[in-house]
């Protein structure tokens, strides 16, 4: 989708090395941090039918990770210069790579157009590209941006080209989020209708075997009256993701600076994707927000809820704290020791970075600093893949006897 390319091109996993690879598509960098859980938490199933739920559940999580950035995502950047923003006549038109502009360069057209014409003197060799190329029997080489063209189908007038970019991006997060978000939500409820239609049973999968059918149905009475009500709320919290790109869409298009504008045009860069399909953490905080809330919705007694709230809860902690507190830590004692310099002294001092002194991107250090922090990135991911992995299966689990013998005393 869309690349932010204020200070480099297209990163590539032989000139940055693996774990700048990994660290700058948090998307595949979560994928390998989450498998550490997925094989163990499939394999500790507590029967057959919870076991294909869980699998389901991880098949669909690896599916956006990977199908979705790989496949869906390029045609969707076409789709949306060609049939929202009007700006190419074709597909296959290189001039699908304006939309790796960073909104940082789009509040005005002045910035906006410096930007283009940096990126039009810049052979841009996507390797995302090669398969629609080929479907296309495109052969040029060189994938560079030709502005002209741009301009034509703007009359000319570059604002109104800068709004066309603005509403092509944005309409490519917002089916992002309806893809990435309805998958998730989508795949909680229809496990749930799955499992009644095999088994006549309504209640919690993980309770088959340790508890007769009438406690299972019992323990799941509350919610299953509830259920349209749960949907309903589902469907409008995807609905209301869907839409909140609008928001962006409406204070970078506007002359405003000041306000709820200037704040959208000073943090819309955010929302900027990596290497055209990659989300960046914020935009992926909150589509696994959303899609954790749906699957918490999707639950159906207190136990599971419970469970979806304890796998969903920590795994928002682990990715979006822990690795952060572990590779800063890590930072701070490789300087100390290492003398190396991979610490961002240059942050704003504010209190967060003072609690947890952010780093310099890989791909951005050089040397020593490089491959130190390359090898701080991997014992930071083996870590929470240990402490994850090992740690979550059992306590889900351990939540489902606990709660059913408390019920089987009550009798």
């Amino acid at each position: 989708m869309l690349a932010s390319l204020n200070n480099q091109s297209v990163v590539s996993f032989k000139n940055a090395g693996a774990a700048a690879f990994l660290e700058e598509n948090v998307m595949l960098n979560k994928a390998l941090l989450d498998a550490s859980v997925d094989v163990p938490f499939v394999v500790f199933s507590n029967n057959k039918i919870e076991r294909k739920e869980r699998l389901r559940r991880v098949s669909v999580n690896y599916s956006l990770c990977f199908l979705s950035p790989f496949l869906t995502l390029p045609l969707t950047n076409r789709l949306a210069m060609k049939y929202v923003g009007k700006l190419t006549k074709s597909l296959w038109s290189n001039n699908h790579k304006a939309l790796h502009i960073s909104n940082r360069f789009l509040n005005n057209t002045d910035s906006m157009m410096q930007e283009l014409n940096r990126m039009s003197k810049k052979t841009n060799k996507d390797p995302f590209d090669i398969l629609f190329n080929k479907i296309a029997s495109n052969k040029k080489k060189e994938q560079i941006l030709n502005i002209d063209e741009l301009l034509k189908s703007c009359d000319g007038d570059k604002e109104k080209l800068r709004k066309k970019l603005i509403a092509a991006k944005n309409s490519v997060l917002s089916f992002d989020f309806l893809f990435s978000i309805g998958s998730i939500c989508g795949m909680a409820f229809l496990n749930n209708k799955l499992t009644k239609d095999k088994t006549k049973t309504s209640g919690y999968s993980a309770e088959f075997e340790l508890a007769d059918k009438e406690t299972i149905e019992k323990r799941a009475e509350k919610y299953q009256k509830k259920e349209p009500l749960r949907k309903g709320i589902t469907a409008g919290l995807v609905a209301a993701m869907t839409a909140f790109p609008l928001i962006i869409n409406r204070g970078l298009a506007s002359q405003k600076t000041t306000g709820l504008a200037g704040f959208i045009k000073n943090n819309a860069h955010k929302f900027d994707y990596t290497n055209g399909i990659f989300m960046k953490r914020l935009p992926l905080f909150m589509f696994l927000t959303a899609g954790m809330t749906g699957v918490a919705l999707a639950s159906r007694n207190q136990t599971e809820l419970k469970n979806n709230l304890i796998i969903n809860g920590s795994g928002l902690a682990v990715y979006f704290g822990g690795d952060i507190l572990i590779n800063s830590a890590l930072a701070k004692i490789s300087d100390k020791f290492l003398k190396t310099e991979i610490i961002d002294k240059n942050a704003p001092k504010t209190l967060k970075n003072k609690i947890l002194p952010p780093t310099i991107p890989i791909r951005n250090l050089e040397g020593k600093s490089k491959k130190v922090a390359s090898v701080n990135f991997f014992i930071n991911l083996v870590i929470l893949a240990l402490t994850y992995g090992l740690g979550l299966p059992y306590t889900i689990n351990k939540v489902v006897r606990k709660d059913l013998q408390k019920d089987k005393e009550k009798v």
